[in-house]
């Protein structure tokens, strides 16, 4: 069954309240879904949290659009730009152009060249199509129509881990997940959910004490009385399962299996550690016959590996975290800082640089984030490679005071 296309998203960033009332409203006749921003930060937050096919930026004075239009490009590659600005200031917009801007308005504004602005950059005749689940599409090239929204799939080993994922997503019984504890397993499921068609659902998390025979029929059941896309059930650390619940399980999943052509298929995401962070690895017989009867698994690359991916974790962390909670003040991170984040090995992965800005966020009362709000970090670390990043770190923190 085909989805429904989604409207695409935009955002509004105009202080005139005239302007803002204008363009929104055109860009609503063109069917987008609009989110009106007080502030650049405020757009920096609603990309890095969302796809958005455009955003409309005002030039106003002290407004530094280069500085802006660079972060939002690291934010959301995809998106494209229209500025809106005075005559007088032709001379200022157009070196924005080799920054990302796709097109700029001038005041007066013109009605049918805006809404002709608006269409072109809306893309209105190639609308964004969320790929059926039965589709056997490939999510590279974009043409697809498909791409990743929970993920960061800057690297090649994560942007093939993708691609697997969206192959694993024809299975009628759902994906297992392997990887390195602190993987982001909990956000490959929701990409997973939403490459079946749920773009705006939640994960159902189940524990261990829920998956049981009874509580999976019960689920099943009742989705099949639900019109539209299955539920997506997550179950975390499963080789942590009791020994007690493993056969049963694999009976049920047989049997949901053998009867997927009448029923509403199941679809599951199963969770495996293949090692702690300290690099042991973890032993799972039950795992071995679970793929059996679940033969899509996709392995998840640690961030170590991934390099490329780190700069926009942190940023959308970084967006994230102050937006849920404004005492936090930073807005922005160093290079050298940033620098520093991508060299380090994460161990923990993606759990432990998100613990990691968490605490460097706590003890930030300025603006920016810097190389000494995460010097205290390399204080008890006994790994070679990060005994002389502790280093590096602390001479960049010297140069920076100095």
């Amino acid at each position: 069954m085909m989805s429904a296309v989604p409207p695409p998203n935009a955002v509004v960033c105009i202080p005139d309240a005239r302007l803002r009332s204008l363009f929104s409203l055109l860009l609503t006749d063109a069917g987008a879904l609009v989110a009106a921003c007080a502030d650049h930060d405020e757009v920096l937050r609603v990309l890095a949290s969302r796809p958005c096919v455009l955003c409309v930026v005002a030039q106003t004075a002290g407004a530094d659009l280069t500085e802006f239009l660079t972060a939002a490009k690291t934010a959301s590659r995809d998106t494209k730009y229209l500025a809106i600005a005075n005559r007088e200031d032709v001379d200022s917009i157009l070196p924005l152009f080799g920054h990302g801007l796709n097109d700029a308005l001038l005041q007066p504004i013109n009605p049918k060249r805006a809404v002709a602005a608006i269409h072109a950059l809306l893309g209105k005749n190639k609308q964004p199509v969320v790929v059926a689940p039965s589709a056997s599409a490939s999510p590279f090239p974009t043409e697809a129509g498909y791409r990743a929204v929970h993920l960061a799939t800057r690297s090649h080993a994560m942007r093939k881990t993708l691609a697997e994922l969206w192959a694993a997503r024809n299975d009628p019984l759902g994906v297992i997940l392997r990887g390195e504890a602190g993987s982001e397993f909990e956000l490959a499921a929701r990409e997973y959910q939403t490459m079946g068609g749920d773009v705006h659902g939640y994960l159902v998390v189940l524990s261990h004490q829920e998956l049981d025979v009874e509580t999976l029929a019960t689920r099943l059941s009742l989705d099949r009385l639900n019109e539209g896309v299955p539920r997506t059930y997550y179950v975390p650390e499963i080789e942590k399962l009791p020994k007690a619940q493993e056969k049963p399980l694999l009976e049920f999943l047989r049997r949901a299996r053998r009867m997927r052509e009448r029923e509403k298929p199941l679809r599951i995401v199963f969770a495996s550690t293949e090692c702690t962070d300290e690099g042991r690895s973890v032993d799972c017989e039950f795992l071995e016959e679970l793929q059996f009867i679940m033969p899509a698994v996709v392995k998840l690359p640690p961030l170590r590996d991934r390099r490329e991916d780190v700069e926009l974790i942190v940023r959308r962390t970084l967006m994230d975290l102050t937006a849920i909670f404004p005492a936090y003040r930073a807005r922005s991170i160093h290079p050298s800082a940033m620098q520093w984040l991508s060299s380090r090995t994460w161990r923990g992965n993606h759990q432990e640089l998100v613990t990691v800005l968490r605490k460097a966020l706590m003890d930030c009362a300025n603006r920016e984030l810097t190389t000494v709000h995460f010097g205290k970090l390399t204080e008890a670390e006994t790994d070679p490679d990060e005994v002389a990043a502790g280093r590096v770190l602390a001479a960049v923190s010297r140069a920076n005071l100095g």
